[in-house]
């Protein structure tokens, strides 16, 4: 009875080490399965982070891309050329206008003065020239006159001498004939002095004269002052920066507003010195505005900057200095590159100053341009939420 206790407890405790290393068994098998999807989802993971690294070297000399743009242009200050004060404003800020509208009118009453007088000048300018020509007129005619006294006297003179010395006149006679004969050769002397004065008063004959010519110039500047008086759009743009009222004194010279123009607009975008390898003007380059989210632009690289400023501090007569390096990695530099606008698709979404992403495609055949125009689509729909 004892036994069979004793070989029915053998049996239980042999059952229970088979159940235990079948547990066991089972249990590594799990964690060597476990481990083995680890170990292939760590690899595929490692394998996907370098295929990412080396599409990341690729693309970023074959399709570089920045977020370190701005839409850029030319910031024009208006400055009247002419003071006076300001009676009427012709636009409002940030209001589109066209080259050649009136921004604003200085009061032009003291240059429509300026003008009258000036007109007045010409013309007393020219009654003065027409004085001084009949000066010259009547001093000619004196001239003629005496060269007619002094041939009449050296011709009478010679009938004296001829008489004195048949004695049929007397020496006085003769003496007379002499005092007459200088007395015309002084007459033309005189006349001629006063006509060489009156042609220098007179000078240049018509618009050559002097006085004339001062006056034209005066009517011309006064002319142009008066034009000045309106305050006139440089090209197509914007006016921006400005709060002008009626009646504020415009000084000449003094700006009063700031025009941005809208003829020239462009992007200038920061890329890495790394990525300019391939890239050179003419590439095509496709850039996402913040301020029109989920629309693309298409553009050319105009130039790229051969230079920027890195903070050297040099002079002659001193030794070089060299910035220190800290860390095993160095902040890569930028180099401005400029993108110019394809066509006026993005009329009214340049805003000067404003940000954009930039892709340049440097080889129009290159495979990884699908992956860029895909890339910068979707950070035009990510401008939303940034």
């Amino acid at each position: 009875m004892t036994t069979n206790k004793q070989q029915s407890s053998d049996t239980q405790v042999t059952d229970k080490t088979e159940e235990t290393t079948d547990v066991s068994t089972q249990q590594l098998a799990q964690d060597n399965a476990k481990n083995l999807k680890i170990r292939k989802v760590t690899n595929i993971i490692l394998l996907v982070v370098f295929g990412i690294f080396i599409f990341h070297l690729i693309a970023d000399r074959f399709i570089p891309i920045t977020d370190l743009g701005r839409v850029r242009g030319f910031i024009v200050p208006i400055t009247p050329q002419v003071s006076g004060e300001i009676i009427k404003i012709s636009v409002s800020p940030n209001t589109p206008v066209k080259k050649g509208d009136v921004l604003a009118q200085i009061n032009p009453i003291d240059y429509e003065i300026a003008l009258q007088t000036a007109e007045q000048n010409v013309t007393k300018a020219g009654q003065n020239m027409g004085a001084l020509t009949a000066n010259v007129t009547a001093s000619e005619a004196k001239v003629t006159n005496a060269q007619a006294n002094l041939k009449n006297a050296q011709v009478q003179s010679k009938r004296i001498f001829a008489m004195v010395k048949k004695g049929v006149m007397s020496e006085a006679d003769a003496d007379n004939a002499r005092a007459e004969l200088t007395s015309a050769e002084a007459g033309v002397a005189s006349a001629n002095a006063d006509l060489a004065k009156s042609k220098e008063r007179l000078g240049s004959e018509g618009d050559n004269n002097t006085n004339v010519k001062s006056a034209l110039l005066a009517l011309e500047q006064a002319n142009i002052n008066l034009q000045r008086t309106k305050i006139i759009a440089p090209s197509d743009g914007v006016a921006a920066n400005f709060r002008l009222k009626e009646g504020v004194y415009a000084a000449a010279g003094q700006p009063v507003m700031t025009f941005i123009s809208a003829e020239d607009v462009w992007i200038e975008a920061s890329f890495r010195e790394n990525s300019l390898g391939n890239m050179k003007p003419g590439d095509t380059a496709e850039f996402a505005l913040d301020f029109a989210p989920g629309k693309i632009f298409k553009g050319k690289v105009a130039f790229i900057d051969y230079g920027v400023d890195w903070g050297q501090n040099e002079q002659n007569g001193k030794l070089a200095q060299t910035a220190g390096q800290t860390g095993w990695l160095r902040q890569s530099q930028r180099f401005p590159v400029t993108i110019k606008f394809d066509d006026d698709v993005a009329k009214g979404f340049k805003r000067v100053g404003g940000q954009a992403d930039v892709i340049v495609y440097t080889d129009d055949s290159s495979v990884v341009n699908v992956f860029g125009r895909f890339w910068i689509r979707l950070i035009s729909w990510l401008s939303y939420v940034r």
